[in-house]
């Protein structure tokens, strides 16, 4: 049984948090009960959430049922492919380009975030979309926090590092296989599949971007360090024990990281969320593209989603469907990539 107390304790702190914060979620607000009444027993986060619907204190309309929830399930979207990639999974994205007044030049933003076994956000400015920008981020950020097993990210070019020649290994995707983390592509132009990434925007765009009026680069600044340090505090409150686990992986400040060249290719590779469709470049073959190259898949999987991996080490290519959890290989074969 919870008590009136316990009520206007959340009533207070919820409301502090809407005045003075960027993240004002039950999670949130359950992390500054404990720290402020250390002594006491925690309520649930439904409790929160039931008290903030009941006093009116919803910052958002409930989030309504997506649509594309159904399709990914529909299309054989490859859940267990995925999550089985690794424990630690994160994701990165440039958002658009935004302007502040006065100014012509745009202002390029890195974001980056853990959604699997930890949650962090971080965002940053940086002076270009290139993937030296996001190479030095990243470095720099595990130097703090946990390397990822899986480093999620959409087909831009500065990512996946091809332009000129198909099936070329970038700086990038270089940079992440050093490091032991396998780099997994999402579906091109299908956001719904990708929330983890495309929710970098919407969560820049509605928190701080729209939030506030900057008429400065330094203001932008201040106020992403602010967003920064809020996502710290909850991320250091909640995955404590976590962190403490053996196995957790950091980059030593002094560690030498190599992007021009690919160390080893033994036990390395790139994976590929693809949508199996037909392609008017290849006179309507059915297929998928993977690092500007076309894979031809039988046409009766056409319309759904498949898993595929490129491994380094063999140069071969295994592309999976998956069905309710059962993974089954329709394709396997040579795969030529240069480096």
């Amino acid at each position: 049984m919870h008590t009136d107390e316990e009520e206007q304790r959340i009533i207070t702190l919820k409301k502090e948090r809407i005045e003075e914060k960027y993240f004002v979620g039950a999670p949130y607000v359950r992390m500054d009960y404990a720290k402020k009444f250390p002594d006491d027993s925690l309520p649930s986060e439904w409790f929160i959430k039931e008290v903030t619907r009941k006093n009116k204190l919803q910052t958002h309309e409930p989030k309504k049922r997506n649509k594309g929830q159904n399709i990914v399930s529909r299309l054989l979207f490859p859940i267990k492919s995925i999550v089985s990639l690794g424990k630690i999974q994160q994701s990165c994205d440039f958002i658009g380009k935004k302007y502040i007044q006065g100014s012509k030049e745009p202002v390029n933003i890195f974001s980056t975030s853990f959604y699997q076994w930890f949650e962090l956000y971080q965002i940053w400015r940086v002076s270009a979309e290139t993937s030296e920008q996001a190479i030095n981020k990243l470095a720099d950020f595990w130097t703090i926090f946990p390397l990822p097993d899986v480093m999620r990210m959409d087909n831009g070019m500065t990512f996946r590092g091809t332009g000129k020649v198909a099936a070329h290994i970038g700086k990038y995707l270089k940079f992440l296989l050093n490091l032991g983390i396998v780099p997994l592509f999402s579906s091109a132009y299908q956001s719904y599949t990708n929330p983890h990434i495309e929710g970098h925007n919407r969560t820049f765009t509605e928190k701080l971007w729209s939030k506030n009026f900057f008429g400065s680069l330094d203001a932008i600044d201040v106020e992403c360090e602010k967003f920064n340090a809020e996502s710290r505090e909850f991320f250091e409150w909640k995955f404590k024990e976590r962190l403490s686990k053996p196995g957790i992986r950091n980059l030593n400040k002094d560690s030498v990281l190599d992007s021009e060249v690919l160390r080893s290719t033994k036990r390395k590779k790139i994976c590929f969320i693809r949508f199996v469709q037909r392609w008017k470049e290849t006179n309507d073959a059915t297929g998928i593209v993977v690092l500007d190259r076309f894979v031809e898949i039988p046409e009766v999987y056409i319309g759904q989603y498949v898993f595929a991996t490129l491994n380094l080490e063999t140069a071969t290519i295994d592309i999976v469907s998956e069905y309710q959890g059962n993974i089954a290989k329709i394709i396997s074969q040579p795969f030529t990539f240069t480096l």
